[in-house]
Order: structure tokens, then sequence, then C-alpha cells
């Protein structure tokens, strides 16, 4: 069957990708009433949020927090998504430093008592910490972290500590390369609100994103690979892989950027094609445990000084296996320009675990090594101006195909980016449609072209 310029069978929007930018953009318009469909490629919904349940073991991929104060949790709550959690367990948190550890500065007084610190370090950390509030992170967005910090701090234990931090908060190791603007973002949000573990892991956001699209009628087709998106006028056609062409008027792109290229079929002079080849990814090797129990039970977070090593016990604080089995995350953070290998690093993840969790192997129930994880798909370089130099919604270059995820947008890292792209995507999407328009009906279309 053919489609017309009279003849118009479709949906109002489109949504490729069901990670939670995609689900998060599904769930905004759907509440002005619109027609959806989401597709996603994999068997399964949620991208990097999805939690793999096996005899009630909860598996996050890595480590995952959700910032109080960001902008996922704000749209969460607007969303009336349930979910529950807690604060991370702070007991027995430690900084490693090859042989050594000592216990993590959280306070003024845990700052002037720490043995790592010299006197000059003690006193520019609380200078920082008292000031950091008051920082406009704008001003320093085209400036690298790591020169801000040897500014700010020196180069003595001081600035480990804070790169540390850093490292936790943005998952970057490359800290030369790292906006400052955006390093001292996140490091005010964490300060200032904490984080929650999930009860269930990032699945149950998941899971209540897919609940509340089904009670506006949208559907989630997962399985469904999408090989071209083209702006048409005012129709955006969407070619899938088993040759089914979908139409709405209007589509939003909520993959990695290589695959928004591809699917656009961009000119390599493209300024979303010219980002794509030298943006760099964030990513880190993760060793997901669960342990029958823990030999060292107070020992529940760790972060290396000397390595960008991580270390927690997740189900201390969130509901992920039943008592008395521990969950728990060790990572590495990886530099772009690091040549460890995949075993090499794998090695040195079990080796920090057994000096943390001595004989963790023989109360191990469920290991998972992930060697390449991508945390987020675009690092804030301080070259391209950090968040800001980021494409925006509309850097597909077409009016009607917008964009959203972690890697776009002028706001908010990791998740965070998710949900502020995708609020900016739905708007637009929005503003597009109010205008005079063709009855549509609300079912998905099944025309190809002929």
């Amino acid at each position: 069957m053919q489609s017309t310029d009279h003849e118009y069978s479709g949906v109002d929007l489109i949504v490729v990708g069901a990670g939670l930018a995609g689900l998060f953009t599904a769930a905004i318009a759907a509440r002005s009433g619109m027609s959806i469909v989401v597709l996603e490629r994999s068997k399964q919904a949620g991208g990097r949020a999805a939690t793999q349940v096996e005899v009630g073991i909860h598996f996050n991929l890595g480590p995952h927090a959700l910032y109080c104060r960001g902008e996922a949790h704000g749209l969460l709550g607007e969303l009336e998504v349930d979910f529950s959690g807690a604060f991370p367990a702070g007991g027995g948190a430690v900084l490693t430093d090859r042989d050594r550890r000592y216990p993590l500065p959280r306070t003024l007084r845990s700052v002037i008592a720490s043995r790592f610190l010299t006197f000059r370090d003690k006193v520019r950390l609380l200078r920082l910490f008292g000031n950091l509030a008051r920082i406009e992170p704008e001003s320093l967005d085209r400036v690298s972290f790591g020169d801000w910090l040897r500014r700010t701090v020196g180069e003595g234990n001081a600035n480990r500590f804070v790169r540390t931090l850093c490292r936790v908060a943005t998952y970057v190791d490359d800290h030369e390369r790292l906006s400052a603007g955006a390093a001292i973002r996140q490091l005010q949000l964490a300060i200032a609100g904490n984080v929650l573990y999930l009860d269930g892991g990032w699945q149950s956001l998941v899971d209540g994103l897919r609940e509340n699209l089904a009670s506006r009628g949208v559907e989630v087709r997962t399985g469904s690979r999408v090989r071209a998106v083209r702006d048409r006028g005012e129709v955006v056609s969407v070619e899938l892989a088993t040759g089914e062409t979908m139409r709405g008027r209007a589509a939003v792109l909520a993959v990695d950027p290589r695959s928004a290229v591809e699917l656009l079929d961009l000119p390599p002079e493209s300024p979303l094609s010219a980002w794509t080849r030298r943006h760099i990814p964030v990513k880190a090797a993760c060793l997901d445990v669960a342990l029958s129990r823990l030999s060292q039970p107070s020992r529940l977070v760790a972060f290396g000084l000397e390595s960008p090593l991580y270390y927690s016990v997740h189900s201390a604080s969130a509901r992920l296996a039943p008592p008395p089995v521990a969950v728990l995350h060790v990572m590495r953070y990886l530099h772009p320009d690091a040549h460890n290998t995949p075993t090499e690093v794998e090695a040195e993840l079990e080796h920090y675990l057994e000096a943390l969790q001595p004989g963790w192997r023989d109360v191990a129930q469920q290991r998972r090594y992930l060697p390449g994880l991508t945390v987020t798909h675009g690092l804030p370089c301080a070259d391209d101006g950090g968040l800001a130099g980021r494409p925006g919604v509309g850097a597909a270059g077409a009016g009607r195909i917008l964009l959203a995820g972690d890697w776009v947008g002028p706001v908010g890292m990791l998740a965070d980016a998710s949900a502020a792209s995708a609020r900016e995507a739905a708007r637009r999407v929005a503003a597009l449609l109010s205008g005079p328009k063709m009855p549509l009906p609300r079912s998905v279309s099944h025309a190809t072209a002929g």
C-alpha cells in the first residue's frame, strides 16, 4: 500500500530508542494526548538502565545512583513514577593508597583529623568546599578541570582527593580534557542533595515508565530495528529493517550519536557528523558480584587514590538481594588514552576486592565482568565549552526530527542529561504539532513505501 499526499496514516510522534531518554520523551509527550509509538531494537526496553535479575539478585549494569536534586529525579516525580531507595551507606568509607587506607573525610572535623592531608592541604580543601556552592560553573566551562584544580588546591593530596570525588560524581578519569564547569556542577549537585541507590535496581524506573506509557495507550515495540529516518516535510518516515515504513508528524532519536548519524544518513561535513567523529565516550570496567556474606561487614565503600578504582556494597542501602546476600560493584574508571587490556583490568579489580573482602571467591554466588561499559556517550570537554558544546536537541538538522540522550543539550550529566534533553525534545514536538494538522488515527501505520 502506498501513501499519497491525500492519504495519510500514522502517529503524532515516533520515538526511536527505549532507554531512559526515549521513555522520558514519550512519557512527557503522552501527557498532551499525542499518539506515540516507541521503537527499540533490543529485546527489552531500558538500555543501560536495565537490571539483570536471577534468583532474587539484582545486578544493574555497573553502579548506578540517582541524584536527589537532579533533572531525572524531578521528572520522575512529575510523571508520578514510583520508586524507593536510600542514601549510600557511609559507614567504613575509606580512601586507599597502595597498601594504606584512610578514613574518607566527610566533615570539617574529619578533614582536620585526616592523616593523609598536610596542613596546607587541609586549609586549601576547607577553603574550596566552603566556597564551592558559590562558584559559577559557566565561567569555567572552557577551563580544564585539571588546570583549575591545580590552581585551586595545588599538586598534593588535596588534589588527589578532589580528583577522586570528581570521578565518583562524573565517572570521568580524564581530568585534563574534562570541563571544570561540568565537573563543578556535578560536585555541587552531589554535595547539595546526595544520591539514592534504588530498591530493585534501575529496572524499577524502566518498569514504572513503561506502566506510565501503557496507561496512556503508548506502544513500546521491542525487537524493532530502525534502518533510516527521513524528514519528508509534513511527515517523518521511519524505515524498519523488516521493510515496514512508519510515518509520524515528528520523531525523536533517543540513540547514541553514531546511530543517529547513520539513521539520518548525514554527510561527513554536517555539524553532528563532525561532533560524532571527535566526541569521546566515557567508559568504565566493572566487576559486579553477589556474595553470600561479607568477610568484612564494615567495609562498605572505598575509593582509590593511586588508581581510579571504586568499590561499594549497594545492597547495604538498597534492596537488591535476599539477606544476607550482598551485592557490590568494583569498578575502574577508564581513561580514554589508557592501554590496559581487559584481562589486566579484571585482575586489578579482583585484587582490589580481595584486599577489601578477603576470601570473596569462596562465597561468590554470582559475578559478571563488564570490560568496556559505556557510561555516557560524550565527555564534556573544555575545548568544546563543556556541557554547552554538546549537540542540541535540534542538531539533527531536520525540523521534525529531534534528538535526546545523555550526550544531548547543555543541561546535566548521565541520567540527568537524558531527562533534560527529553523534556526539551518533548516541548519542541508539542510546539511543532500545535498548528493546523490533518486528522490522524491513533493506530500505528503498517503501510510500506511503494
